[in-house]
């Protein structure tokens, strides 16, 4: 699920915004694919003003990229790419964490502890779904931090990482650590330590980018082995 999806599809932007970034985040179109916008008009039965406004947004959050010569097209993948979204992410999602911990309410914390039981039961055996309400987790936390700036800026680093993430479904590692990953993060916040929520956050992410760096390492070794075929 994108956050436009999280958020709620309100306009024909929202929804332009939304299937394309299914598209490109699903590899349905593949990195340095031409986005054609007549073909999006058609594909989409909608007028070219949403779908415009749908990929200057794609743009600004690194997903789509414009260039002269090639017109639009999606961004290509690279470890530098993903070492440096995951960065920012760290220190936004960071501060974002911090905030909440501070002053986040109990019945969110119930409803966060809802959804971390939810996410349990769905990883096993359906990671995409498990990752909906992964992200419904996230939001809700950092969305306790009440700042509208981290709130605008922490969804387009997200998106750009989206479909790396994508990569390493199942998430290297064992379930259960995924899960108790973000029972600490939860219980930070129940206690209101922000260093220790900070820290937890801090140590999710790090396995996360760990996870998605080592798949697109082994995609790009096999895409060159087939080159040399």
């Amino acid at each position: 699920m994108a956050v436009a999806d999280y958020r709620g599809v309100r306009t024909l932007a929202d929804v332009a915004l939304a299937e394309l970034k299914e598209l490109i985040i699903s590899g349905k179109i593949p990195p340095g694919s031409p986005i054609r916008l007549q073909e999006q008009v058609d594909a989409l039965s909608m007028s070219s003003v949403p779908i415009r406004e749908a990929l200057r947004y794609l743009e600004r959050s690194g997903l789509v990229e414009r260039t002269p010569h090639r017109g639009t097209h999606v961004a290509e993948m690279s470890a530098q790419d993903l070492e440096e979204t995951y960065t920012i992410r760290q220190a936004l999602e960071g501060v974002a964490i911090t905030f909440a911990a501070e002053k986040i309410e109990d019945d969110k914390l119930d409803e966060a502890e809802d959804l971390l039981e939810r996410y349990a039961a769905l990883a096993p055996n359906d990671p995409l779904s498990a990752h909906d309400v992964h992200e419904q987790l996230h939001y809700l936390l950092y969305e306790a931090s009440g700042s509208k700036w981290l709130l605008r800026l922490i969804p387009m680093m997200w998106d750009n990482s989206e479909r790396y993430r994508r990569l390493s479904l199942p998430v290297r590692g064992t379930i259960e650590d995924r899960i108790e990953e973000h029972r600490q993060i939860v219980e930070a916040c129940r206690r209101h330590r922000p260093e220790e929520a900070a820290k937890a956050l801090e140590s999710h992410l790090r396995h996360t980018f760990e996870a998605a760096i080592e798949r697109l390492r082994e995609a790009e070794a096999k895409r060159a082995a087939s080159q040399d075929e």
